[in-house]
């Protein structure tokens, strides 16, 4: 960093906004201090003091204790299997630990902490919105959670590892965490943006439809031929952006000759607009399953009853309107 600075001026005893070591540590805490530093700072820029902000970082870390305390309490049934949930959040949880270790070959410490206390605090809040409660996912992430923070906020570290016993003897003496490659599902983390992207639209739905108290919602997941449509012009879509030619690789596919009529009104619509195709697509099956083990969380936030339906088996329109990746929604 260059200099630490407080409003615009240096800070100094003459001019004021000096906070003398240990009335700072009194104050805000040693941890929340560290944090502070690590994450505010970027190399050749100043760093801004304020007492606000240092605070915000304290309140950050009184917020990770909760979530541990609340997590400490979640005990599962002997020889409960994992859930959907489960593969998604080991999944996020190694995909971050790869992101850390890279960080920390590069010195960014902002990004070590952007990763460890939030994008860890975040995912298993909505691990625990979703319902998650396996002990043994919840037991090997803390664990590794704990590991992470020790070399920003070591005493938030012990006193966590403390408090659930994740890690063998101290923290700081133990193993720096490998990532497990084979624990990031990809087709988890779709699925699971699958299931937010449906909490959304069945917001949006409700608000366009003005109703106040919804009695059923019916979610329809796409036909099973879309999924090898998307999936062709997902890899032929790199090669060549022309219409026709476009049209001509997808119709070679023997799968999709048949449906030459409904393609010819999807893919100029995917063409002009490539966001609407996953960045992976999955299949129907997986689908399924996601929005499956999702229904009595959807249940649960819009306090009614949630279906789902193969848009194959309904005549409804909204049937005819879900693709790969978006879920058509009927409410009532």
């Amino acid at each position: 960093n260059w200099w630490v600075i407080g409003s615009g001026s240096k800070i100094s005893k003459s001019k004021g906004g000096a906070e003398p070591i240990p009335q700072a540590i009194e104050k805000f805490g040693v941890d929340a201090l560290r944090l502070y530093y690590a994450h505010i700072g970027s190399p050749h820029v100043d760093v801004v003091w304020t007492e606000e902000t240092v605070f915000s970082y304290r309140n950050a870390l009184e917020r990770i204790y909760s979530l541990a305390e609340n997590l400490r309490e979640i005990k599962s049934k002997p020889g409960r299997q994992k859930s959907f949930i489960d593969e998604w959040l080991l999944s996020r949880v190694h995909a971050h630990l790869r992101q850390v270790e890279k960080a920390m070959k590069e010195y960014d410490l902002r990004e070590l902490a952007s990763k460890v206390y939030f994008g860890f605090y975040d995912d298993m809040r909505w691990y625990l919105r979703r319902g998650g409660d396996h002990s043994g996912t919840i037991a090997e992430v803390m664990e590794i959670w704990c590991q992470l923070m020790n070399p920003i906020t070591p005493h938030l570290s012990e006193e966590l590892n403390e408090l659930g016993g994740y890690v063998k003897g101290l923290a700081s003496i133990s193993s720096w965490p490998v990532t497990e490659e084979k624990k990031i599902n990809l087709k988890a983390e779709v699925g699971e943006e699958l299931v937010r992207g449906t909490l959304e639209g069945m917001r949006n739905v409700l608000k366009l439809a003005k109703i106040d108290t919804p009695k059923k919602y019916t979610l329809f997941v796409a036909e099973k031929w879309l999924y090898q449509l998307f999936e062709t012009i997902s890899a032929e879509i790199k090669v060549t952006h022309n219409l026709g030619e476009l049209m001509r690789r997808v119709l070679a596919v023997e799968e999709l000759e048949m449906k030459g009529k409904e393609i010819s009104k999807i893919v100029p619509g995917l063409l002009k607009d490539t966001s609407k195709i996953p960045l992976l697509v999955i299949s129907q099956d997986e689908e399924v399953r996601a929005m499956k083990e999702a229904l009595k969380f959807l249940e649960k936030e819009f306090n009614c009853k949630v279906e789902m339906v193969l848009a194959e088996e309904s005549e409804h329109p909204k049937a005819k309107s879900a693709l790969p990746g978006k879920v058509g929604i009927l409410v009532e």
